[in-house]
């Protein structure tokens, strides 16, 4: 009977997901509807050239409902879903940014966790950021906001982008990714291969969905989107970043 009982749980638990983590149709999801259309086609331009040149996927994303996530658990699993930053390299960054909790969460992939480190990425966050949101500024927020994490990765790569000189480079150093979060992640992954010994069947479950992905976290990223964007590469995160209350 338990057998019988696992696809109808999957078909369930996979709508429900769907409806938690909704698929990009590009660089820039506002899904909140806070960004104007001008402003969302300038960050999606630029957020394109740094892919173009560089290879990083830099995501913007605004939502409103994140069930009963945290805004930093809502990052990192939709950081999995979509596989932001190309595989192997995971040079990804996803700024979220929930406006119904006034919260923001930068999220940055295991591959620029180097040239982004969490106090540069809180630097980022004071400086251009928060000034604007707390204004309810959200076109100037993201724009310049995003155009600072996407310099500070060109200048890396030792391109330009064509645009947004009027933004200048944070100059602190940072600091290192928090250690707790990589004890945590080492927990999770214990606790997740004795739960699927003693529950094989229920295991298997949790690895099904944990895998599907909606842009690729586990899966070859593309596919889906539309006026040209086809999808994030497969990149992954481990937890790294800065965000808070504005």
């Amino acid at each position: 009977m338990k057998r019988f009982l696992v696809i109808p749980l999957l078909l369930l638990t996979t709508v429900l997901l769907a409806y938690q983590f909704p698929r990009p149709s590009g660089y820039v999801n506002d899904f909140a509807g806070v960004i104007s259309p001008e402003y969302e086609a300038k960050i999606e331009s630029f957020c394109r050239e740094l892919e173009q040149k560089t290879g990083a996927e830099l995501a913007i994303v605004t939502i409103n409902d994140i069930d009963d996530y945290t805004y930093q658990e809502y990052a990192n699993e939709l950081f999995t879903r979509w596989g932001i930053g190309k595989r192997g390299k995971d040079n990804g960054v996803l700024v979220l940014d929930v406006p119904s909790q006034r919260k923001l969460w930068i999220e940055v992939g295991y591959g620029l966790e180097g040239i982004l480190p969490d106090g540069l990425v809180g630097e980022v966050r004071d400086r251009y950021y928060r000034p604007y949101l707390k204004d309810n500024d959200y076109d100037h927020a993201h724009y310049y906001g995003a155009l600072a994490i996407a310099r500070i990765i060109a200048k890396d790569a030792g391109v330009t982008l064509s645009g947004g000189q009027d933004v200048s480079l944070p100059t602190g150093t940072g600091g290192k990714r928090s250690i707790c979060s990589t004890i945590f992640g080492i927990i999770f992954l214990v606790f997740l291969i004795m739960f699927c010994i003693r529950h094989p069947e229920l295991g298997c479950l949790m690895l099904m969905l944990g895998s599907r992905g909606f842009g690729g976290g586990m899966m070859t990223g593309g596919g889906f989107g539309g006026g040209g964007f086809g999808g994030f590469g497969g990149g992954m995160s481990g937890g790294g970043g800065a965000g808070g209350g504005y």
